[in-house]
């Protein structure tokens, strides 16, 4: 009787990976309630060492980092067991998601025949059947696991995830207990998100619905619609359910051969989370300065690059070339005549290779051109 009420306690393990009594094995089905979603961990059987103790970690990839889509399906999901030694021989994981009440939200599924919903919380995603790895590992993952995202605005998801690096002794001890969290959020829902132009200017005006944990809006152009650049940030509310309405304005245009100049929206949410908002395009009405043509796009070293400009008057004009980074390799100044110029110049890129920005700058203009450096 003693003997099994042993077996009976050790059940309320997580990830007890086999039990020391004949016939009663556990790696198949883990007890649930341990991921640390409600502050209680594998080690309150797995006890022989402090949690997160081993020199290892527990990651999970495959999350919708930033930001989820409301009923959105992630099926590329993994979790991964590090350990600080090759001595490890079986593994065993559980994960769980809520929102800020702790409630579950979403479902889990899996692919992996040594994974599944557990059986006694089919909330919790477990091992089963647990893997093994005889010879001894420092590493294990779990893959092709997948999780729904809940139909509705729930908020913010914390994952809740727990990896077991076990010797395979057929008991609790010895074994070295990893956990960690990812928390994920709804991206910033746009409403509408519009260009117009006049005078020189374009005004870019959008309203978003709601916000979770937002951060700022970073306002990004481009000249092609392929290579954006950063025009400058503004603050979003936070945590809203009612709609805000934003604005920014860019002076600082050209008609870029008579075509359309872009426009989006990167939303950085407070975690660090990114989401792009598609972009818009519009062609400006403008006076002074205009990049007619810039050749050739693809150059090697020592290459000479001209460029065709307008100019409505005489004024100065400094060329900066910049490597990917933003960094400033040279700076040229010329002066610019009423009416048409063509200007050459030879890049001084050193052994670099890649991409290159050149911007085109008068006291109120700027544009920025790409290069791509063989």
């Amino acid at each position: 009787m003693k003997k099994i009420y042993t077996v009976l306690s050790l059940a309320i393990c997580v990830v007890l990976l086999q039990s020391g009594v004949k016939n009663v094995n556990y790696s198949s089905t883990p007890p649930a309630g341990y991921t640390g979603a409600t502050g209680s961990y594998c080690v309150d059987c797995h006890s022989s060492f402090a949690l997160n103790s081993g020199g290892g970690s527990v990651t999970v990839t495959g999350l919708p980092v930033g930001g989820y889509t409301l009923g959105g399906f992630y099926n590329t999901i993994a979790i991964t067991i590090n350990h600080g030694a090759a001595d490890r021989k079986k593994w065993g994981f559980s994960m769980k998601a809520v929102d800020a009440a702790g409630n579950a939200v979403g479902t889990f599924n899996s692919t992996n025949s040594h994974a599944k919903r557990n059986s006694n919380d089919a909330s919790e995603l477990s091992h089963f059947s647990a893997s093994t790895t005889p010879a001894g590992a420092n590493t294990f993952t779990y893959d092709n696991l997948s999780w729904v995202a809940p139909g509705t605005n729930v908020g913010p998801v914390t994952f809740y995830y727990v990896g077991n690096a076990a010797n395979n002794l057929n008991g609790n001890q010895g074994d070295y207990i990893y956990s960690g969290t990812t928390v994920i959020s709804l991206p910033i829902d746009l409403k509408s998100f519009t260009a117009t132009t006049d005078n020189n200017v374009v005004a870019l005006k959008w309203q978003t619905a709601t916000e979770i944990n937002s951060n700022y809006f970073d306002v990004e152009r481009s000249d092609d619609g392929q290579f954006f650049f950063s025009l400058g940030k503004v603050n979003a509310s936070g945590n809203t359910a009612a709609a805000v309405s934003y604005s920014f304005i860019d002076t600082k245009l050209s008609n870029n051969n008579g075509s359309q100049i872009f426009y989006r929206l990167k939303l950085v949410d407070k975690d660090g989370s990114v989401k792009y908002s598609n972009h818009i395009s519009i062609k400006p009405i403008i006076t002074g300065v205009t990049i007619k043509n810039i050749y050739p796009v693809v150059i090697r070293k020592n290459d000479q690059v001209s460029v065709d400009v307008i100019s409505d008057k005489a004024k100065a004009l400094d060329i900066v070339i910049m490597d990917a980074t933003g960094r400033m390799l040279q700076l040229l100044k010329t002066n610019l005549i009423t009416g048409s110029n063509t200007i050459k110049f030879v890049p001084k890129v050193d052994n670099l290779k890649g991409m290159l920005f050149v911007k085109f700058v008068t006291p109120n203009f700027q544009q920025t051109k790409t290069l791509i450096l063989q």
